[in-house]
């Protein structure tokens, strides 16, 4: 007498999926299996590898750090001569850190200070174009290229970037004096209309600010 037939469960169903899922899986590890020691070896290289680079970027910014407050303490205390090897030694080491790259805006106010305007307007563009942070520090990078011209008696070039900086940062507290900056180079320039045009800017968009009374009495002289 035959037996009857044994009904298939769910439950078997499953078992029989689980158990052909994991023959197969076999089966595809052994035929793959150098390609899975070497994908498995390249991550734990690309694991390595971050973690030593982010290891040496902590260790550099660490260093950096120590070196910026050494000059920037000569650099307060206005000793130019030291403060100069010191900045140009951690942005050449440590330009990729954020402690390198306030390095590089100090150095730019140090060659400023030595009277050496090429240089100083060099590292200013570097740090303007690199640093992402702090809107003070910004501008007034951004304002000492246009420092830099003014020394070099580009009187046009220095009004227009003053007038970009104020632009940029029109709600800085410092930007009525970066206009009244701008209107004096253009007067310099002999370019009394536009010169008038930003006092006029000054008079309008910032009536109570200080900058104003001083907006005042230049366009009386112009």
């Amino acid at each position: 007498m035959l037996k009857p037939r044994k009904r298939l469960t769910k439950k078997n169903l499953k078992e029989d999926k689980l158990v052909t899922f994991y023959f197969n899986a076999q089966t595809w590890i052994g035929e793959n299996s150098k390609i899975i020691i070497i994908a498995a070896t390249a991550i734990v290289f690309i694991i390595a590898a971050t973690f030593l680079y982010n290891n040496s970027k902590l260790k550099n910014e660490s260093t950096a750090s120590v070196e910026l407050s050494k000059a920037v303490s000569a650099f307060q205390e206005n000793d130019i001569p030291k403060a100069l090897p010191l900045l140009n030694n951690i942005v050449e080491n440590y330009g990729n850190t954020r402690s390198g790259k306030l390095a590089t805006f100090y150095l730019a106010n140090s060659f400023f200070k030595n009277g050496d305007y090429e240089n100083a307007l060099n590292n200013f563009k570097k740090f303007s174009s690199g640093f992402k942070g702090d809107d003070l520090i910004k501008s007034s990078a951004m304002a000492g290229i246009a420092a830099c011209y003014e020394q070099q008696g580009d009187y046009v070039k220095a009004a227009e970037q003053y007038v970009k900086t104020a632009k940029k940062f029109n709600k800085n507290f410092k930007a009525p004096a970066y206009l009244v900056k701008a209107a004096r180079c253009y007067n310099l320039a002999q370019n009394s209309e536009k010169a008038i045009e930003i006092l006029d800017q000054i008079i309008e968009q910032y009536p109570e600010s200080k900058e104003k009374d001083e907006a005042i009495l230049l366009k009386a002289m112009i």
